[in-house]
């Protein structure tokens, strides 16, 4: 069995974008995937104490919906999502049954907070809590990386990026 990939990184990295893009090219590939974001496998509220970032529940939402998508024929699974610690990366692997490969996507800092300005999602505070944020995460990632391979977005198109990923997965 393919091990899992994980795109993982700051906001404004480009994970969903890059992991749909992919995800297409493994479907023209006949590659039978499917793609997850772990976002919105943990997307409950409130999110308890001793688990602020809702690790243990998009592990145990992934182990489900990933046992669903297998029983439908899928045999590649590309998720996208934060991993920050070694503890993260063995809830993936045990939902998902098996290894997972993580690919790290890295951009600057700059390119980070124009990309999350660009979304126009957040505004206010919240837009620079999520700016402040995608910097101090980034610079964590790469601190205490737990990453297999990290892939640079600055300056690329989501094509060449998943081209990449692709030939390092």
């Amino acid at each position: 069995m393919t091990p899992a990939l994980v795109l993982s990184g700051p906001p404004g990295v480009g994970k969903t974008s890059v992991g749909w893009r992919v995800f297409t090219r493994c479907t023209d590939l006949g590659q039978d995937p499917a793609f997850v974001d772990l976002d919105l496998l943990g997307a409950a509220w409130p999110a308890p104490d001793d688990d602020p970032h809702q690790s243990r529940l998009k592990a145990a939402n992934l182990a489900v919906v990933w046992a669903n998508y297998r029983a439908v024929g899928s045999r590649r699974l590309i998720i996208a999502g934060v991993v920050e610690t070694s503890g993260e990366r063995l809830h993936l692997e045990e939902a998902t049954g098996g290894p997972v490969v993580i690919c790290r996507l890295d951009a600057s800092d700059d390119v980070l907070a124009q990309r999350i300005r660009d979304r126009g999602r957040e505004g206010g505070d919240d837009l620079k809590q999520l700016v402040a944020r995608a910097a101090e995460l980034s610079a964590q990632l790469v601190a205490q990386d737990v990453s297999d391979f990290s892939v640079r977005t600055t300056g690329r198109d989501v094509d060449e990026i998943a081209d990449e990923v692709l030939a390092r997965w």
